[in-house]
């Protein structure tokens, strides 16, 4: 019997069983919006983002679950990131992560991230972050996915830490897909309890056709039945015979990177079929990340127009710099040796933006920028050319 508008409890006395009931007032679940067709597809700097879950993955990793706060649904790759944008203790702050949920179920997108002892929007984000919050966020971007590639049917997954993150959203994407694909999973870790989604990737080991799935821990006790020390060339080949033969993507600490690549090539890999994220957040805090001094401006190698030297005017440094149009602002900034805020210097991360108040450049921004702080006069100064002599306020 179903009780409408009520509790219900289930009480025992001497062996027997009664059923009582109060009438309550229960509230109705509220389910969103899901048909595709009527709904607008979220644009970053539109829609903010609500926070509705918050897992504890490890010890030291939360997954935070979002859904557009008004109506909308995520159009993504597998592999790509967005830029959520912050206001920490009065600071305007911007932070790129990857996208750990696939774009297969696109109501809602998931960030997983590792505390770090300088994680200034990472550990921010783990002690104050509460199911209901709203933050704002860029549009979605990226050019590392398996979807932008066509693979071979044989890939190989490696990742290191907090890398994982995009290798969970390619791989939730093929089982979710059933793409007919052999997969090899290999996942780099500190100790077994920092394995970051560990029970989901065995269940798709013990339930999935050509899926392996390997643990390396670099310190582990005698409990611990999985591979342990340093990956090389010995234990990639014991794991995965065949890796020669795969369409390998990769994301991890930049030296777990290095490392991948150097024992793919001593091993004979072809790297024309090797994939990496194209920067390393994780190791470059943005907010703590300053310019070094370079000997001279990094310069672009196709630019074929003329080249022209402009004066970039630092109103808040009172210095003035030469910077060529075949230069980014960034990179002559760097040549000066002056600190400034950047961090993936690929126009995607938002961590270099500067307000222009006179003069024009050409910008390749590729999804770093708001584009409301766009239309107030910002730019992203590591991808950003002098058309002009400029005025920032830096």
């Amino acid at each position: 019997m179903a009780l409408k508008g009520a509790a219900i409890v289930i009480d025992c006395y001497n062996d027997g069983f009664f059923l009582m009931s109060c009438t309550v007032n229960m509230s109705s679940i509220n389910f969103p919006n899901i048909d595709h067709e009527n709904l607008p597809k979220w644009q970053g700097d539109l829609a903010p983002l609500e926070c509705i879950e918050i897992i504890e993955e490890t010890h030291n990793v939360k997954s935070f679950r979002f859904k557009s706060q008004k109506d909308a649904w995520f159009q993504f790759l597998p592999g790509q990131h967005t830029t959520l944008f912050l206001n920490i203790d009065g600071a305007d702050v911007m932070r790129t992560y990857t996208i750990a949920s696939s774009p297969t179920r696109p109501h809602t997108i998931t960030i997983t991230s590792k505390r770090m002892t300088d994680g200034i929007v990472t550990n921010w984000m783990h002690d104050n972050l509460k199911v209901g919050d709203v933050i704002d966020a860029l549009n979605i971007g990226g050019s590392f996915s398996v979807a932008l590639d066509k693979p071979k049917k044989k890939v190989l997954l490696m990742s290191g830490g907090s890398g994982i993150t995009p290798m969970l959203s390619m791989t939730r994407y093929f089982v979710d897909l059933a793409i007919d694909v052999d997969i090899v999973f290999i996942h780099n870790a500190q100790t077994p309890e920092d394995l970051i989604g560990k029970y989901e990737l065995d269940y798709y080991a013990h339930h999935q056709l050509n899926f392996g799935l390997h643990y390396v821990c670099d310190k582990a006790d005698a409990t611990w039945q999985g591979a342990s020390g340093f990956l090389d060339t010995k234990m990639l080949t014991r794991l995965v015979p065949d890796y020669l033969e795969r369409e390998v993507y990769c994301c991890g600490p930049e030296a777990y990177m290095v490392n991948a690549k150097g024992l793919l090539r001593a091993g004979g890999f072809d790297m024309d079929y090797y994939h990496q994220e194209s920067f390393d957040i994780e190791s470059s805090t943005a907010q703590q990340n300053m310019a070094e001094p370079l000997e001279k401006p990094v310069v672009d190698v196709e630019y074929s127009g003329e080249i022209v030297e402009y004066n970039v005017i630092l109103t808040e440094t009172g210095k003035t710099i030469s910077c060529a149009s075949n230069s980014s602002i960034l990179s002559a900034i760097q040549a000066q040796g002056i600190g400034v805020p950047f961090a993936c210097s690929m126009g995607m991360c938002g961590t270099c933006r500067a307000k222009m108040t006179e003069g024009t450049v050409d910008m390749d921004a590729q999804g770093g920028l708001l584009k409301s702080h766009e239309e107030e006069g910002y730019i992203l100064t590591c991808c950003s050319k002098p058309t002009s002599d400029v005025v920032l306020d830096l």
